[in-house]
C-alpha cells in the first residue's frame, strides 16, 4: 500500500514539473535566453582576441648527401591577434605543417640561418591576411649540416622461403632495384659490403609472386631507396632422363681420351616449362686430363658441370668409367 502511494506521489510531482517547464512563460523565457546567448556569442566573435598557435614545421629540399648535425625545430609557437570568428578557423585538431624549402640555401659554411624577419614573412603567408603576428618562438632558426660520403652497394635478400611440394624456382630471384646508394660517414661506409633486406618469410609457395621488402635500416645512414621489389618465379618440376656424351678437358692436342662407355645415363630435375629444352652445353659430364696423367689405373670418377639455372639434382650412371689415352 505504501509503495502504491509513493508511485502516485511521484506521478503528481512529475506532472507539476512538466506543467512548470512547458508553461507559456517558461518557454518564452528560455527562447529569449537562447536568442540573447546567440547575440552575445556573435558579438564576442566579432571582437579582436589573442590566442597561441603551435604550427608544425616541415623542411623540404634536403639533398641526399646532406645531413643535419643539430636538431631542427619541429614546430613554432606563434601568438596572434584577429577577430574571434577568424580565430575560430585555426581551432583545428592539427594544423597543416609550415613547409620551408631549403634546397637553395646550402653553402660551404655548413649552416643555414632563417632570421626573424624571414621567418615572420613565411608564417604571415601561412596565416590569414587579417591575422596579426604578435610574437614567434623561436624567433629565428639555425640549421647546421654536414656533407655525407656516398657508396653504391648491392642489396642482399634475407629470406626463409619454403616452396610447396613438387615445386622449384624456375629462375633466379630478382630484385628491383638490386643496388642502393648509401650516404653516411666514411668510417661506417668503409665497413659495409652490402645492405640486407628485412627478413622475408614465406611458406608453401606454389606460384610466381612479387613482394616489396624494406631494407634493413642502419642508424645514421641514408638510403636512396628504402625498399626493393622481390620477384619469385616458381613452377612445378618433374624428372627427365637423357644420355649425355662424356668429354675430356685439358687434353694435349696430340692425345685423345676414349672412355668406355662413351655416354652416361643422366636423370635430373627440371621445371615443366623447360622440360624439352636442353642445349649441349647446359650439362657437361667430363674427365680432366690433368687428373688422368697422374693415375696409373685406367678407371676414373666422372665430373659434372651444370651450366644452367633451371636444371638441378643431376645424377648419372655409371659414376666412373674406364679410359685409354690414344695418340692422334
Amino acid at each position: 500500500m505504501a509503495d502504491f502511494s509513493g508511485i502516485r506521489l511521484l506521478k503528481y510531482y512529475g506532472q507539476k514539473l512538466k506543467l512548470f517547464f512547458f508553461s507559456k512563460d517558461i518557454l518564452s523565457f528560455l527562447l529569449f535566453l537562447a536568442i540573447s546567448a546567440g547575440f552575445w556569442y556573435v558579438h564576442a566573435l566579432g571582437k579582436e582576441r589573442e590566442r597561441n598557435l603551435i604550427i608544425p614545421i616541415h623542411f623540404v629540399g634536403l639533398p641526399m648527401n646532406v645531413n643535419f648535425t643539430n636538431s631542427p625545430p619541429m614546430e613554432v609557437s606563434v601568438d596572434i591577434k584577429d577577430q574571434g570568428l577568424r580565430l575560430f578557423d585555426y581551432s583545428r585538431a592539427q594544423l597543416p605543417p609550415l613547409v620551408i624549402d631549403i634546397s637553395n640555401h646550402f653553402s660551404v659554411k655548413g649552416e643555414i640561418l632563417i632570421p626573424s624577419d624571414q621567418l615572420r614573412l613565411r608564417i604571415s603567408s601561412y596565416l590569414k591576411q587579417t591575422t596579426t603576428i604578435l610574437e614567434v618562438r623561436p624567433d629565428s632558426i639555425l640549421l647546421k649540416y654536414e656533407r655525407l660520403y656516398m657508396k653504391t652497394l648491392p642489396i642482399v635478400l634475407k629470406s626463409q622461403i619454403e616452396l610447396a611440394h613438387q615445386y622449384q624456382f624456375s629462375e633466379n630471384i630478382k630484385m628491383e632495384p638490386s643496388n642502393v646508394t648509401v650516404y653516411g660517414s666514411k668510417k661506417i661506409l668503409d665497413t659495409l659490403k652490402s645492405i640486407s633486406t628485412e627478413l622475408l618469410e614465406l611458406k608453401n609457395i606454389s606460384d610466381t609472386c612479387n613482394y616489396n621488402c624494406k631494407l634493413n635500416q642502419i642508424k645514421s645512414l641514408r638510403y636512396s631507396v628504402n625498399k626493393t621489389r622481390v620477384s619469385l618465379f616458381v613452377e612445378q618440376f618433374t624428372e627427365r632422363k637423357i644420355q649425355i656424351p662424356i668429354t675430356a678437358i685439358n687434353c694435349p692436342d696430340n692425345l685423345a681420351v676414349r672412355t668406355f662407355p662413351a655416354f652416361v645415363n643422366a636423370t635430373y630435375t627440371v621445371g615443366l616449362s623447360k622440360f624439352n629444352i636442353l642445349n649441349p652445353s647446359d650439362v657437361q659430364v667430363y674427365l680432366d686430363y690433368n687428373d688422368l696423367k697422374s693415375y696409373k689405373i685406367s678407371k676414373q670418377v666422372l665430373k659434372i658441370k651444370n651450366n644452367t639455372t633451371y636444371i638441378s639434382n643431376i645424377r648419372i650412371s655409371p659414376l666412373e668409367v674406364e679410359f685409354i689415352l690414344e695418340q692422334k
